[in-house]
């Protein structure tokens, strides 16, 4: 029945368009529509006929029932073609209504099932941020006028004046409490709405704090047109692992390039979903431009349904997290996430397989590696040396590169595999068991504030020294003032540590070339199973490689967190 309905309000485009049954007892899902107007493109002169943009100002909104104030979150679709393209493959700008394709419908599900749970969530067309067929403006102008428009006439319309959107709004949403969620390219979007101080939303709303937002959702994000950096909210990333569109996940790299900004403050998560597709995200969408079937892991994909039930769980839990003030409701919402340090690391949400990376609050972390140049190879974070006994190691810049262009990063295997977002990292392996990567802290460290050793990890599927087909285990081994020791081995199915799945493919100018994806991933070993030792002064910390006889791992950000 649910399905049925949606079919029908995207045929007849009908102007209160509600995918709520009754049964569910959802808000409505209203469609509105805020008039006509223009848009300037700076880039051209004044008598050109591009310098004024029409366009429409519409989406979808969903609101609570009750009268109180409630946090807002913007929704921002991907850029799939709004209007329809013509024989030169342009989608002419502007379109009739009635033939443009509605991409803020796709998320009614979502915004219905947050409006049930407390949240004014509006859906916006931003086609016209996305055509190619009214000129090329500059990238990201178009929405951002858009967005000031939608939310000055939202704003007015919670303070009790104008109100165009269908629904009652005055004194229902507190645009002070506000985040974004993107899609595709409306991720990259929302990451520049919050962080890009270029970017000035001026929407007629007095807040102390929470302008530029409180928390940002990327959903299967691409990075096109912007070098992403640190975020100045919460940020959480879906990345679905049989992705058709974004095909190497790219999105991850607003985590990597974020946990390398010394003024990265807040939390972010990056979730990898086992056989997730771009599209199904968006009800209205249909499969990925590009299979992804060839691939031993994508050959079944999720349902629809699945995927858009594991955004609506996600993504009520990551507001939760957002703006709840219950701790006990922030807690377990941050544990469904994954994101529950005095837990193990997860190989599952919601019923689904997925992994989590994670970056606490900078507050709540003590980095010892975070590999940015070479020369964290030999002194780390507290200022100690680092040394290998039977370790080859090898630095991994930042980045995408070719082995011509970068001959000296040949064993980072940048062309022979995808490690989503391309991290700066290390590369250790070992030929006998014993190896071992020492971190001296030479002033002794109190550990006993915090909570777990974490690390993210990987293992390399195209290094004859993992076994096929195996996972890969180590130890951690902490190391006090009077020489006492306690070593605590990784779990046997330690989700970062397991083999890939995937082929390797001879090609005649790179050699074998990986098929799967290989993601960093956390690990987290809790601190409490180091016994006998004093927390209070640690002086070394070692990477013990002594649960296999060889093994080659790509290593990353190892912390304490509390």
């Amino acid at each position: 029945m649910r399905r049925f309905q949606l079919l029908i309000c995207l045929i007849l485009s009908v102007l209160c368009f509600s995918i709520s049954a009754s049964a569910q007892e959802l808000p409505p899902v209203i469609e509105y529509d805020l008039g006509e107007t223009t848009i300037v493109q700076s880039r051209f002169p004044e008598d050109s006929r591009f310098h004024n943009m029409p366009i429409r100002l519409n989406g979808i909104i969903a609101v609570p029932e009750d009268d109180a104030p409630h946090p807002v979150v913007i929704i921002l679709h991907g850029s799939h073609p709004g209007c329809p393209e013509n024989e030169s493959g342009v989608d002419v700008w502007p379109c009739a209504p009635e033939v443009e394709q509605p991409n803020y419908r796709g998320f009614g599900y979502l915004a219905g099932q947050l409006a049930a749970q407390g949240y004014v969530v509006l859906s916006i067309n931003i086609n016209a941020e996305n055509t190619f067929g009214f000129g090329e403006g500059d990238p990201g102008e178009r929405v951002l006028q858009l967005l000031n428009l939608h939310l000055n006439a939202l704003a007015e319309a919670a303070d009790g004046g104008q109100n165009n959107f269908g629904v009652e709004l005055a004194g229902r949403a507190d645009l002070c409490r506000l985040a974004y969620f993107g899609h595709s390219r409306g991720g990259e979007l929302a990451h520049r709405l919050i962080n890009d101080s270029d970017w000035q939303l001026e929407y007629t709303a007095s807040c102390e704090t929470g302008e530029r937002g409180d928390g940002l959702l990327l959903i299967a994000p691409m990075v096109l047109f912007i070098m992403p950096e640190s975020s100045s909210a919460p940020m959480s990333i879906i990345l679905p692992a049989c992705d058709g569109d974004v095909i190497t996940q790219d999105g991850q790299t607003f985590y990597e390039t974020a946990r390398l900004e010394s003024d990265q403050q807040a939390w972010a998560s990056s979730v990898w979903l086992e056989q997730a597709n771009h599209n199904y995200f968006n009800h209205i969408l249909s499969s990925d431009l590009f299979s992804q079937a060839h691939r031993i892991e994508c050959e079944t994909t999720l349902q629809p349904e699945q995927q858009r039930d594991f955004l609506v769980n996600y993504a009520l839990d990551f507001l939760t997290t957002i703006f709840s003030e219950d701790s006990q409701a922030i807690a377990d919402a941050a544990s469904r996430m994954g994101m529950d340090i005095s837990s193990p690391a997860v190989d599952s949400l919601y019923g689904l397989p997925a992994r989590v990376a994670m970056m606490a609050a900078r507050a709540n972390r003590q980095p010892l590696l975070i590999p940015i140049t070479e020369a964290g190879l030999y002194t780390n974070l507290l200022d100690g040396p680092i040394t290998r006994e039977g370790l080859a190691v090898a630095f991994c810049d930042q980045g995408f590169f070719t082995p011509q262009e970068r001959p000296d990063m040949q064993a980072c295997r940048r062309i022979n595999l995808v490690i989503p977002g391309n991290p700066a990292l290390i590369l250790a392996s070992w030929q006998q068991s014993g190896a071992a990567l020492r971190f001296d802290l030479p002033d002794g460290r109190d550990l006993s504030a915090y909570s777990v050793v974490s690390l993210r990890a990987a293992l390399d599927p195209l290094s004859e020294l993992n076994p096929p087909g195996a996972s890969q285990s180590f130890s951690i081994q902490l190391t006090d003032a009077l020489g006492n020791t306690a070593t605590v081995p990784t779990r046997s199915d330690e989700p970062a540590l397991v083999f890939p799945p995937g082929e390797a493919q001879d090609d005649v100018f790179f050699g074998d070339l990986f098929t799967g994806r290989v993601p960093l991933t956390t690990i987290r070993l809790s601190l409490s199973a180091f016994s006998g030792i004093d927390l209070t002064d640690i002086r070394e910390i070692t990477l013990l490689f002594d649960q296999a006889g060889s093994g080659a791992l790509f290593i990353a950000d190892l912390e304490f967190v509390r």
